[in-house]
């Protein structure tokens, strides 16, 4: 079973083994949250190739036990059974987590399906059992919570500092808070002002 939990990473150094389509789209997600990443892959494919980050190197190699040195966190991402479970079994000697792709239930984390909106975050995961479901679900969540929610998250951000820092007990700052979080953007702006 999965604990879910959000972790900063930006900045930690990620190897990922593989150059396919699976590698693309973790090398995508692992850029976008602003960590290093190192893809190893005897071939690419063309949208890696074309990859500019400065967060990006490219190794035009097989995979070598070494190059797990000085690397937080591991994505085996090749069509090879056999070596993602030899990654694994690699990076667990060297208590290094590792996500296999191909083999969820044998991961130290997964990657589940995500929506921003500004500070929220949600996210969705059946671990493996039906990634449709998490796309369906994904879907569902992304039509209710859209884009309106990344200017409620701000300017909720905003209001709970103002909250926070004037007078009250604990608990009529936290009525005050929930109450906030029920109003509409346009109420929230004028409250902003009034502040």
């Amino acid at each position: 079973m999965m604990t879910p939990l959000l972790f900063n990473l930006e900045s930690k150094k990620v190897l990922v083994v593989g150059g396919g389509k699976v590698a693309a789209r973790r090398i995508v997600t692992l850029l976008e949250n602003g960590m290093q990443v190192i893809a190893v892959s005897p071939v690419f494919l063309e949208s890696i190739i074309k990859t500019e980050n400065g967060q990006l190197t490219r190794i035009d190699s097989g995979y070598h036990k070494e190059q797990l040195i000085g690397v937080d966190l591991v994505v085996a991402a090749t069509d090879n059974h056999e070596l993602n479970g030899q990654i694994k079994r690699d990076c667990a000697s060297q208590k290094i987590w590792c996500n296999r792709v191909d083999d969820p239930k044998d991961s130290d984390f997964i990657f589940p399906c995500v929506i921003r909106r500004g500070d929220l975050t949600l996210s969705v995961c059946t671990e493996g059992a039906s990634p449709s479901l998490t796309k369906h679900i994904i879907d569902d969540l992304a039509d209710r919570y859209d884009e309106s929610y990344t200017e409620k998250t701000a300017l909720l951000r905003l209001l709970r500092q103002a909250v926070l820092a004037g007078d009250g007990a604990p608990n009529e700052k936290t009525e005050k808070l929930k109450e906030l979080s029920r109003c509409s953007n346009a109420e929230l702006r004028s409250k902003l002002g009034n502040n």
